[in-house]
């Protein structure tokens, strides 16, 4: 059953009184902590730049579909660091599956700076604009695999892997069977859909079990999310 956060109220667009936030940093700050989310200075920054990088880069769109800022910051970067406050301590291997434009990876390595990541995502373009964004950011320990994920292309050992929105869940367990330890963690960030999903998914024949299943909202928003961790046992 579901346990939505009802506590976060529903916000109005444009917020702040119909007020639209000047894209700057000082912008993103505040519409973070309007989502619930807050950062320090550096990361902040880090954070910005990627911002502007993917704004420069997205001219025909394939980048992402959203363009106002507010909405960016809602439904992309509140989105892909409020589940730091889920997880204390993630896999020190990791690969991001289905990473388009970096998300949930780049946030996620922005914030966690420790983790060695590889972005997964097959698409010429989005390859380009993510290693240009690790050579703009300067990150360490972070690539990026330029092919789809599959129990034969990815045979990389890993500790963790995680995926927003991308697939029935049972898909992308099968995708690992070569690459993740047992032990592993695969985190699956997912919308409202995922109860439904989660009725049919029987982990344990697949080698899994579930964890947790974390249901929130985004602070002062209507976007209902959850965070489901399944640990593979065999």
């Amino acid at each position: 059953m579901k346990n939505w956060n009802k506590k976060a109220p529903r916000s109005t667009f444009p917020l702040f009184g119909g007020k639209r936030v000047t894209p700057s940093v000082e912008g993103l700050d505040k519409l973070l902590k309007f989502h619930g989310v807050e950062l320090e200075k550096a990361t902040l920054q880090m954070l910005w730049k990627y911002h502007t990088l993917l704004r420069e880069n997205n001219g025909d769109q394939d980048l992402t579909r959203l363009n106002a800022f507010e909405t960016m910051v809602e439904r992309h970067y509140a989105d892909c660091t409020i589940i730091n406050a889920y997880e204390s301590n993630w896999p020190k291997r990791m690969i991001d599956i289905g990473s388009g434009a970096g998300f949930p990876g780049i946030p996620l390595k922005i914030l966690n700076p420790e983790i060695q990541l590889t972005l997964c995502e097959p698409r010429p373009n989005r390859v380009n604009f993510l290693n240009m964004v690790i050579e703009k950011l300067g990150l360490k320990n972070i690539d990026v695999f330029g092919h789809k994920v599959t129990s034969h292309s990815m045979t990389l050992p890993i500790d963790g892997a995680i995926s927003r929105a991308f697939e029935l869940m049972e898909k992308t367990l099968l995708r690992l069977e070569h690459s993740l330890k047992v032990g592993g963690k695969v985190y699956f960030m997912k919308g409202p859909a995922i109860q439904e999903e989660l009725q049919t998914l029987v982990p344990e024949k697949y080698g899994y079990k579930l964890n947790a299943v974390h249901y929130y909202k985004i602070p002062n928003s209507t976007q209902q999310r959850a965070l489901a961790i399944l640990e593979r046992i065999r």
